[in-house]
Formats: C-alpha cells, sequence, structure tokens
C-alpha cells in the first residue's frame, strides 16, 4: 500500500477540488489525503537558501508538516488551476516552498501526477502548465507519470461535465492500479 499525498493549489473551492476529489475517490488500495492549500497558512519562499545546508525551511509555518507528509509519501497528485497559462500563485508558492528537498534529493523517485483545469483548449492551455511542473520535477528528481487537462471556466463546471468525470475515473483507477 502507498501513501499518496494530494494538494490542491486552488484558491477556491471548485473545479480543482472537484476533480481531486474525483480522482481520489477511485483510489481505494492506497492510504490517501488531499491538503488544500488554501486552507494553509504559508507564506513565500523569501530565497535565503538556508534550507541548502539545513534541509529545513527557516519559516516557521504549516509549509513544515505539509513538506513531511511530502517526505512521507509514495505518489504526489498536484491540482491546480490555469491562471494566465500557469500554476495558480498558491501552487508557484508551494513548488517555491518545497525547496529544502533540492540538496538532499528528499522528494527522488517519487511518482508525481498533474491535473489542471482552466477554461481554454487542451491544445492551447495544458502544455505551459505541464512545463512548469516538468520543471519542478527534473529539480526534484520526481518521476512525472501522467497529466490530466479538463476544460471548465466558471466554478463547479467540471462536475457537470459527464466526459471529464469519466476522464477523472479513470485518471485515479490508474493510480490505484499501481
Amino acid at each position: 500500500m502507498s501513501k499518496i499525498l494530494a494538494v490542491s493549489g486552488s484558491p477556491r473551492k471548485g473545479n480543482t477540488e472537484f476533480m481531486m476529489n474525483a480522482v481520489l475517490d477511485e483510489i481505494t488500495d492506497h492510504e490517501k489525503e488531499l491538503i488544500l492549500l488554501r486552507n494553509k497558512n504559508f507564506g513565500h519562499c523569501i530565497g535565503c537558501l538556508t534550507c541548502h545546508n539545513t534541509i529545513k525551511c527557516i519559516i516557521d509555518d504549516d509549509m513544515q508538516e505539509i513538506n513531511k507528509k511530502l517526505s512521507e509519501s509514495d505518489i504526489i497528485i498536484l491540482g491546480t488551476p490555469n491562471y494566465f497559462d500557469n500554476v495558480s500563485g498558491l501552487m508557484k508558492d508551494f513548488l517555491d516552498r518545497t525547496h529544502p528537498f533540492y540538496k538532499s534529493e528528499g522528494l527522488k523517485g517519487k511518482k508525481l501526477y498533474l491535473l489542471a483545469v482552466g477554461g481554454g483548449s487542451e491544445e492551447n492551455h495544458k502544455q505551459p502548465i505541464v512545463d512548469v511542473i516538468e520543471s519542478f520535477a527534473d529539480l526534484q528528481k520526481l518521476d512525472l507519470i501522467d497529466s490530466l487537462w479538463i476544460r471548465a471556466l466558471q466554478k463547479d463546471e467540471a462536475e457537470k461535465q459527464e466526459q471529464a468525470i469519466n476522464k477523472l475515473k479513470e485518471f485515479g483507477q490508474k493510480i490505484n492500479s499501481l
């Protein structure tokens, strides 16, 4: 049984959270947890690089707990809305604050999955987000296994799309089969 940590980078309850829960509902053979970054108290990386020597961030906030859970996980699922062809600000802050793992390679070899949602087409708007997450995965030596784009702009739009629900179920079933 693997430990799965899902991290939602949406600042509101809506499509991203629905997608994360739909995928997690299909995962029955693993331990799983969903972290909603909007409910966590954590700040921006200040670029001090202290974590290069201490393997711990000097900022004492909820990111300490999140990083502990990341280190204990086997599989990480990131969920983000598309904000101007990028991850959300919350997700970017989260990615930056995983810097303590960079020198120690503390996330090396963990499996990574991406869920992204936005109002534009997959052909035009998925790749910029995948590029950000691929760069993160390369730096942290994670294995980016798969990504899924759902087209939905309005709050709660994804849950009204049968095709989106089916894609999310399939995505979750793939992860569950590991």
